[in-house]
């Protein structure tokens, strides 16, 4: 039997889950980059001190890890199913597409739905179903990514089927 990290699932897998961790801060940084750079009125009062900016420095990191880990196990764990029966089968992976998008829809509509049931009426759904339609094309285009990357990994011949 072949070691878990010899498996050619379980490293696209990974993979995966890498690419759902980083992509936000690719975004961040496209954003910054690509953004205006003309201010209008920012001043600067101080600088913290050294000890408490490194802090402030970690707390936001782990506070970024830990929001998008359980999104990143989540495509680990729904790539590692495709990738397995796209070995074992020859399936193609686009219904995974089509779940990246569901989730994002399911995600949104949890999200809203207290705000939704506090107000007890139905002036609310369609802002809920706009607001759910925009988040299931931007999971279709999470999806349509990790599918992508899965692909090219599985494609590549670096790891090879055991």
């Amino acid at each position: 039997m072949a070691r878990p990290y010899d498996r050619p699932a379980t490293v696209v897998a990974l993979v995966n889950a890498v690419v759902v961790e980083l992509l936000p801060l690719v975004v961040i940084w496209l954003l910054a980059t690509f953004r205006s750079t003309h201010s209008i009125g920012t001043t600067v009062v101080g600088r913290l001190p050294a000890g408490e900016h490194y802090a402030r420095l970690v707390m936001h990191a782990a506070q970024y890890v830990t929001t998008f880990a359980p999104p990143a196990m989540a495509a680990a764990w729904r790539t590692f199913v495709h990738a397995t029966r796209w070995l074992e089968t020859g399936a193609s992976g686009w219904t995974g597409i089509l779940e990246a998008g569901f989730c994002g829809f399911g995600g949104i509509v949890l999200l809203l739905l207290p705000m939704l049931l506090m107000h007890a009426s139905l002036e609310g759904v369609p802002y809920v179903l706009a607001y759910g339609i925009l988040a299931f094309v931007v999971g279709l285009g999470f999806g349509v990514v990790l599918w992508t990357t899965a692909t090219l990994v599985l494609r590549s011949g670096i790891i090879r089927p055991t």
